[in-house]
């Protein structure tokens, strides 16, 4: 038998369907020794994973899943040693999609065991927490919230619905924002996203190119656009045309700002109300992902 893994399912998401994670686990133990958590918050998996000797951990969930993972091995110094690997059981599995991982979920879960490590980055923000895929201020934030109430019914089609219905009535924020040191932005934006992988919102390739490797993180801005505009838009993010429109632009670089009027923030799609200043940072080479 090989090392032991670790397999860490929600108890609590409702995307989650239990013979999924029963057929995850038989893949898994073919490989070795598994230890199987189904965690229902943040305590449960800090004590699996403190119990845990291992270097091998999967998730089965989406990206906020996902996200709680890599926080905490962070937060415990064992996120340099660890290998993750991923097995894609959310509404919209943005990083996932954006990595190539499988859908099915006993492929991914092969895929855990056949692949190798790949050394990724990871955005580091100001206030301590980390974030595996993007994190965005403004009518992005709305939508990501708004998205969770219609999730059971509308699935993957959440976030498009909830954007369309968010963009039509929110005014623009007031803000600055700074990519290494130099304003990029200031004045009234809708959307201001820092990018480690390319896809958002149930897939959606919002940065074209951003790969979660290069040791940069990816911007995209959006600024005023009228109310036909920004219906325009979120049927434009959806076939991959968004960046030719007026007032959409994408950058590079390896530290963002965001300062000004209070806003909500989607960090992996976990919201963080009412910040008015914060910065995400690339940390390169910070993590190994299990890919084939």
């Amino acid at each position: 038998m090989g090392d032991a893994m670790l397999l860490v399912s929600n108890a609590s998401a409702g995307s989650t369907d239990e013979q999924q994670v029963t057929a995850v686990a038989d893949a898994l133990r073919t490989g070795g020794d598994l230890i199987h958590t189904r965690s229902s918050g943040p305590a449960d998996l800090r004590s699996a994973l403190g119990a845990f000797a291992g270097d091998r951990v999967v998730v089965a969930g989406g990206d906020g899943s996902l996200h709680l993972l890599v926080n905490l091995l962070d937060e415990l110094g064992r996120l340099p040693d660890t290998a993750v690997g991923l097995v894609p059981m959310g509404t919209g599995n943005d990083f996932a999609s954006g990595m190539d991982v499988p859908e099915a979920p006993a492929e991914a879960a092969r895929a855990c065991l056949e692949g190798r490590r790949r050394r990724l980055d990871l955005l580091e923000t100001g206030d301590g927490e980390v974030v595996v895929n993007a994190a965005h201020a403004g009518l992005g934030a709305i939508a990501s919230d708004r998205a969770q109430a219609v999730k059971p019914v509308a699935g993957p089609l959440a976030y498009p619905l909830a954007a369309l219905a968010s963009g039509a009535g929110q005014d623009e924020f007031q803000l600055e924002v700074s990519l290494d040191d130099e304003v990029v932005h200031d004045g009234p934006i809708l959307l201001a996203l820092a990018a480690n992988g390319p896809c958002l919102g149930g897939g959606a390739r919002l940065c074209v190119g951003a790969d979660p490797a290069d040791g940069l993180l990816d911007v995209l801005l959006v600024g005023e656009l009228s109310t036909a505009e920004r219906a325009g838009l979120a049927w434009d993010i959806q076939r991959g045309e968004h960046l030719d429109r007026d007032g959409v632009r994408q950058l590079q670089g390896t530290s963002l700002r965001i300062r000004g009027d209070a806003v909500d923030h989607s960090r992996d799609g976990e919201l963080r109300h009412d910040i008015t200043d914060a910065t995400y940072t690339i940390r390169p080479a910070a993590w190994d992902l299990l890919l084939r």
